[in-house]
């Protein structure tokens, strides 16, 4: 299990000090409740993209919201707040 954290973009590179926001296995992310991972994955990783399951409070998105490169997350063409010069998420490998 790897361990999401918001990117703390005023210190480009740094983690940010709070706990992590979500947790990722090999092919799914799940929201964090009472610091564990949720039982219900809210995203679906395919081809290093991230796509809103039934399970995010959106529902169901058939464009990938996120893109995984290395362990940096980038939002895509299709989130609200894309921003391509910066990634939003940074991928830890624990808490």
């Amino acid at each position: 299990m790897q361990y999401i954290h918001q990117t703390h973009y005023g210190h480009m590179g740094g983690f940010h000090t709070a706990k992590p926001v979500m947790a990722m296995d090999q092919s799914h992310i799940y929201n964090m409740v009472n610091g564990r991972p949720d039982t219900k994955a809210i995203y679906d990783i395919r081809n290093n993209k991230a796509f809103a399951t039934a399970y995010h409070p959106d529902g169901v998105n058939p464009h990938a919201i996120f893109e995984i490169r290395g362990d940096k997350i980038h939002t895509t063409e299709y989130h609200p707040n894309h921003n391509p010069n910066q990634h939003v998420f940074e991928i830890k490998s624990s808490m």
